[in-house]
């Protein structure tokens, strides 16, 4: 290889600046700046024990690396250990030097603390502000590190003082009591974990459950003389019934799972059409709640009423005599048309086949008009004054019944078995109704009919 005089000059200029490279590299990494000071301020602290540090051990403040520990100089009292500080890390002048280590058994390295009250300051404000070259940390905010070895040593003694075999007969009578539910009492326990962790993760709503419960706590410790005295008299039932021991006692009490499970069945059987007939029931409630007052008026005037139109019709019932009264109307007042179909729309006598009915037609006048002056538009409002031909025009809302989609079977042809509603609720192709179904169908048929 014919190596020219400007390959000659690259080669020199190129080993000269890999040294330069490698030489800056080298200087950087074994910080000799630092280890002539260059960069760095050196801080005194005065330790009572210094016990586990070391030299090159870390020294941090607020968890950042911000140093090492130069130099560690015994004393007849204690110990100096000499921290050198990065000059771009801004320490507190009042800042404790604490001891602490990475684990019970890790290496130590020292913790620069700033003070509870110290200000916000910046690098200028006020003179010694920071720590700075020459320093000294007393040993009033020296924090030497907890040992372990005492701690042990308490355990140790603790561990010996307690007594070996009562502390084994202790075990032997709980593993005794316990009559090997160990599996259970575990699941128990972390049931009970399961529990608390869910709680906590759900910490508004359970603190809310625990505001909320209190007043009912209240209540019960008020009631605290009442639970008692039914707890003592359950307690006598309880023993008068151990004290006689009947025959039919015992039956009833081998009977009774028996029954609950037929119940629990039956409830099973009802399913869903049981809870949309108690949902029905509440409006029904609701309804006749609400007319209460009306119906029981009525109960009240209807037998007088009926006393007095009898003694109208019939003056003479025990000669078998009628009284009737006839008389002809001109259409005075005139029958009311509005609201009604009109007489055009009226289908003929002869048409068989069926159509909807508006349930809710009514005379649709003035309420003042002499017109069927007792049609609905003036039926009172069972609250107030008012009058009006529905609920809601005297104010009042009512839950609508709850009716599942069917084709319409007739209750009976379902008890009995007949009809074309291939899915009529307990009968299939092939299958025949038993008598003790019946009553069942009988129930439920109403309920899966549309309305």
């Amino acid at each position: 290889m014919l190596l020219t005089p400007l390959i000659k000059r690259q080669l020199r200029i190129f080993a000269v600046l890999a040294s330069i490279a490698l030489g800056l590299a080298f200087f950087n990494y074994a910080k000799v700046p630092a280890m002539v000071g260059i960069g760095v301020y050196d801080v005194t602290v005065d330790f009572a024990d210094a016990s586990g540090l070391y030299p090159k051990a870390t020294v941090t403040y607020r968890g950042v690396r911000v140093g090492l520990v130069s130099d560690l100089v015994v004393r007849d009292n204690g110990a100096i250990a000499t921290l050198r500080i990065d000059n771009d890390a801004d320490i507190p002048a009042g800042s404790k030097a604490e001891l602490h280590s990475t684990s019970a058994i890790g290496e130590q390295y020292v913790d620069l603390v700033p003070p509870a009250d110290n200000p916000s300051t910046t690098k200028g404000k006020g003179k010694g502000s920071f720590l700075a070259g020459g320093d000294a940390i007393p040993r009033d905010r020296a924090v030497e590190m907890p040992q372990i070895t005492p701690v042990l040593d308490s355990v140790n003694r603790l561990l010996e003082s307690v007594p070996k075999q009562e502390t084994q007969r202790v075990l032997d009578q709980i593993d005794d009591g316990l009559g090997g539910s160990g599996p259970e009492l575990n699941e128990l326990v972390s049931s009970a974990g399961s529990l608390l962790g869910e709680a906590q993760s759900q910490i508004d709503a359970t603190t809310s459950l625990i505001a909320v419960l209190e007043p009912v706590l209240d209540t019960q410790q008020d009631l605290g003389p009442s639970t008692r005295a039914y707890a003592e008299s359950l307690d006598d039932v309880t023993a008068a019934l151990a004290k006689n021991d009947s025959a039919d006692l015992r039956a009833l009490l081998e009977s009774a799972p028996g029954g609950l499970g037929a119940a629990t069945s039956t409830v099973k059987d009802l399913q869903p059409t049981l809870p949309m007939l108690l949902a029905n029931l509440t409006t029904n409630a609701q309804v006749l709640n609400t007319y209460l007052p009306e119906i029981r008026q009525t109960l009240v005037v209807y037998p007088a009423t009926i006393a007095r139109v009898q003694s109208a019709v019939n003056p003479r019932a025990e000669q078998g005599d009628v009284q009737l009264d006839l008389r002809a109307a001109l259409n005075n007042p005139p029958s009311c048309l509005k609201g009604y179909l009109p007489p055009k729309q009226r289908r003929s006598p002869r048409v068989t086949d069926t159509r909807e009915v508006d349930v809710l037609a009514h005379c649709d006048i003035a309420p003042d008009n002499p017109t069927a002056v007792r049609g609905a538009r003036n039926l009172p409002c069972p609250q107030g004054d008012g009058r009006g031909p529905l609920p809601a025009a005297c104010g009042l809302t009512f839950r609508g019944g709850i009716w599942p989609d069917s084709s319409g079977s007739v209750a009976y042809d379902l008890a009995v078995g007949r009809g074309e509603d291939a899915s009529a609720p307990g009968l299939t192709d092939g299958d025949t109704t038993e008598g003790d179904d019946l009553w069942k169908i009988l129930v439920l048929a109403p309920l899966a009919t549309r309305r």
